[in-house]
């Protein structure tokens, strides 16, 4: 019984060590689980304190530091520097009693956030973001942590975008310029500008459609865009339509804009300019650039436009048209006795006169001067003439311009597309060809372009193009007549004429250029050639030994008027050391138009030395009143009225007149064009003493006019 009992008591006991053993296992167990979560937590809280990129600092509750992570490095700190330092010390001044208000309501158990500014180690200003949170150590508050985030660069971001927005804004506000945000087809803003320029207020604008305010002719074009840009088929867009201001008046805009998001969703903002002003300006600039300012007519370039614009017309459609090349005859004239002013008005009427002539589609240009042209599409020859016709008609009707009346008659040059020309310069060339040859054929009259003008038109272009080769290759050469004393029968002097020796075509004479070179201007340089050569060969033949003679160049008047002739002249004599006496220059009546002018060239000329005559007296401009007035020496009488003498008695009478009148002004007198000994004794008896023509000798080259005339003067 007792082993029984004992054998009770030790399974018991066993029991019992067995229990504890569970018991005291599991508390172990229990024990190291909480290990291991406290390990855990710490290796958390160390991770989130430790690799925090934000500055984690722990405060006493007095403010100090008591503990910092590696964070406050980014303020150029260590933790042993900030260790028991009051955080007060960091602050701006401004933020001192916000910041303790802050920490106070952490102390206080409650969590804060806010913004302050603090000091860096380098004494810079740095904006933070705080977070206060209360430390909790059984269940009694023992400090504070602030997790601190730089966002200096975010407040200044902040502030650059608020500066932005307000700059922008003023801007926009303030523009010069329209501004507008357009969404589902409707404006959500314009800037008080777009307002000015469309005459509504902001209220009225807002919420518009594009189709209220927009030219209905435009719409289309706005729509594509608007819906290109919305596609992002482009990018930004530039481009013009019209809008209807609020008084219903049209204006032109130049629009830029591109696709932006609005409040979530897209949207298109632009920029508006008005350019009406613009538009007109251009309209004004291109009319005026494509019109004549006096009549209003389109000018040439203009004609040019519509011409070309015709034949690519005319091809198309196997069509003919036609173009008249107008000029007035004898215009200058006008200008010149009554003024340009009054000019002026006659061309005004002429347009008028021209445009009565023809019909809405046909084209009246100002060519240029007293130049026009009439472009007639789909017509032939027969309207044509009819057209001209008609214009020679009506201005075959009187002017009259203050008190005055006088007529002035047309002479035109037709060309018929295709048969005389298929492009604009061919058409104009040979209509201008054609007006030419009416001209020719006594002015007041129209003519048809024909081969035969072209043929002579290549002829006086081949004779241009030989005429500047002879300029180059020297193939002029002076031919001299001689001037005799009547009385004593003794040389006393030579005109020399200037003479084109063409290497093929032999001696050209002056009539057959001499037109063509004042028309070119090569006048000038063979004007100039002339001049040299006359110095040259008269001083030649002083130092020859001839006895001395005055030789005399023509002078034309584009070489008076557009060289700088005192100087050419002055040149030769002093390079040909050729005294200015023995220098004579020919000019003509013409010259003597512009009066002022020609004193003083003439006065400059004379002052030289050299000797001045009127050549072909009596058949220009003839006046008392210049003779009196120009510095001159002769007069030459025309061989025109020479020739008539002694035998028809009007020609006698101008001759004894021309005589008498030169004597009474101290003038000498030279009879040209002589041909008979009759004429010679009629000169003798008017008191005339020098003469030239074929009496005596035409025109003769160097080497004979020295063997004839000046080796006979040694003999004397």
């Amino acid at each position: 019984m007792e082993e029984v009992t004992l054998g009770v008591g030790l399974v018991i006991e066993i029991g019992l060590i067995i229990g504890t053993i569970v018991i005291v296992s599991s508390y172990i167990r229990k024990l190291s689980r909480k290990y291991n979560k406290y390990q855990l937590n710490e290796q958390y809280y160390k991770s989130l304190y430790e690799q925090n990129p934000d500055a984690v600092i722990i405060f006493d509750t007095e403010g100090k530091f008591i503990s910092a992570n590696k964070a406050v490095s980014l303020y150029g700190f260590s933790e042993d520097e900030l260790i028991h330092k009051p955080f007060t010390e960091f602050l701006l001044p401004e933020d001192l009693s916000r910041v303790m208000v802050h920490f106070s309501q952490a102390l206080d158990g409650k969590a804060t956030a806010y913004d302050c500014s603090i000091f860096d180690k380098e004494g810079s200003q740095r904006e933070i973001s705080v977070t206060n949170i209360p430390i909790y150590v059984n269940e009694k508050i023992t400090g504070v942590y602030s997790i601190i985030k730089d966002i200096t660069q975010h407040k200044k971001a902040q502030i650059d975008l608020m500066e932005a927005e307000a700059k922008y804004r003023s801007l926009i506000e303030n523009s010069l310029v329209g501004v507008y945000i357009l969404q589902d087809g409707k404006i959500v803003y314009v800037n008080p500008r777009l307002c000015e320029m469309s005459g509504y207020r902001f209220d009225e604008l807002y919420g518009l459609g594009i189709y209220d305010f927009i030219y209905h002719e435009d719409l289309l074009l706005v729509n594509e865009n608007i819906q290109k840009r919305f596609n992002n088929e482009t990018g930004s867009v530039t481009y013009e339509y019209r809008a209807i201001r609020k008084d219903n008046s049209v204006i032109t805009l130049e629009l830029f804009g591109s696709k932006i998001v609005y409040n979530g969703r897209d949207a298109i903002i632009g920029t508006v300019i008005d350019i009406t002003e613009r538009k007109n300006n251009e309209k004004m600039i291109k009319h005026m650039a494509y019109h004549d300012q006096l009549t209003d007519l389109p000018n040439r370039y203009l004609l040019r436009e519509k011409l070309n614009e015709t034949i690519k017309y005319s091809k198309n459609n196997n069509q003919k048209f036609a173009l008249l090349f107008l000029d007035l005859d004898r215009f200058k004239a006008i200008n010149d006795t009554m003024g340009h002013e009054t000019g002026d008005k006659v061309l005004v009427e002429i347009a008028e006169r021209l445009e009565a002539c023809v019909n809405q589609r046909d084209i009246i240009s100002r060519y240029g001067g007293d130049e026009f042209s009439i472009l007639l599409p789909n017509s032939d020859e027969q309207r044509a003439g009819e057209v001209a016709q008609q214009i020679i008609t009506s201005l075959s009707e009187p002017f009259l311009f203050y008190h005055h009346e006088f007529v002035v008659t047309p002479s035109i040059g037709i060309t018929v597309f295709p048969t005389h020309g298929k492009s604009f310069g061919t058409l104009i060339k040979n209509a201008d060809l054609a007006m030419y040859h009416a001209k020719s054929l006594g002015k007041n009259n129209f003519q048809f372009f024909n081969d035969e003008l072209n043929a002579k038109a290549q002829h006086e272009l081949d004779l241009e193009v030989d005429l500047r080769k002879a300029l180059e290759q020297f193939q002029f050469e002076l031919y001299y007549q001689p001037q005799f004393n009547i009385r004593t029968n003794q040389l006393c002097g030579a005109e020399a004429l200037i003479r084109w020796i063409h290497p093929e075509k032999g001696i050209i004479p002056p009539v057959s250029f001499i037109p063509l070179a004042e028309e070119t201007g090569l006048i000038i340089p063979m004007g100039e050639w002339a001049i040299r050569t006359t110095c040259q060969e008269n001083k030649k033949w002083q130092k020859a030994g001839y006895p001395p003679i005055t030789v005399s160049v023509n002078i034309s008047a584009k070489q008076f008027f557009h060289s700088n002739l005192v100087e050419i002249v002055q040149s030769a004599l002093t390079e040909t050391e050729l005294q200015p006496k023995y220098l004579e220059l020919e000019i003509t009546e013409s010259i003597t138009m512009n009066v002022e002018h020609s004193i003083s060239t003439l006065l400059e000329l004379k002052k030289i030395g050299v000797k001045i005559s009127i050549d072909d007296f009596g058949t220009g401009y003839s006046s008392l009143n210049y003779l009196k007035r120009l510095p001159i020496d002769k007069l030459k009488i025309d061989q025109s009225f020479i020739r008539e003498c002694p035998y028809d008695v009007n020609s006698n009478t101008l001759v004894r007149t021309i005589i008498v009148m030169a004597h009474l002004l101290k003038l000498q007198v030279k009879a040209e064009g002589v041909e008979t000994q009759d004429q010679i004794s009629f000169l003798l008896e008017q008191g005339s003493k020098e003469a030239q023509g074929y009496f005596f000798s035409k025109p003769i080259s160097v080497p004979e006019f020295e063997s004839k005339y000046m080796e006979k003067r040694l003999e004397l």
